[in-house]
């Protein structure tokens, strides 16, 4: 039991200590458009390269330590991947740099979702459901199915 208990508080200590929050897209969005903050893509670059938001600048999770010094650490940082995993480790690591991160919540799919366009062959439909303000709709409301991923967002 004791080994159990460790395993979980692993997963949920390095949550629980950071400081980065959760973004929706629509909060996101107004940020952008005042210029204090860059949109940082932190997933692989093939998949960058398939599927982006416009604007966005990919410096993956493999290589963020080396490159974060290359972010402008007058703007806040938002991050963001396919769902919010990997960029949710990309904030801990940009937040250690000193650096006013955000996770975009729900990733490039929530963005997708409430009607934005992105740059490249995105084809599907999202995965998550978010109602007018941007916020997640809760998945057992009265919803269709979802349907499958959007190519190149992986």
């Amino acid at each position: 039991m004791g080994a159990i208990a460790a395993l979980l508080a692993g997963f949920l200590v390095p949550r629980a200590l950071s400081a980065c929050e959760d973004i929706y897209v629509f909060d996101a969005d107004k940020m952008l458009a005042k210029g204090g903050a860059v949109l940082v893509d932190v997933r692989e670059p093939h998949e960058y390269n398939d599927c982006r938001i416009p604007g966005s600048i990919n410096i993956p999770v493999s290589v963020l330590t080396k490159r974060a010094a290359g972010i402008d650490g007058e703007k806040t940082v938002i991050v963001y991947c396919a769902s919010g995993r990997r960029s949710e480790n990309a904030c801990l690591v940009l937040e250690k740099q000193g650096l006013n991160v955000y996770n975009l919540s729900g990733g490039i799919r929530a963005y997708y979702n409430t009607g934005r366009h992105l740059e490249g062959i995105c084809e599907g439909a999202p995965y998550f459901r978010y109602g007018k303000e941007g916020r997640p709709v809760r998945p057992d409301a009265e919803l269709p199915p979802p349907e499958p991923e959007i190519k190149g967002c992986k």
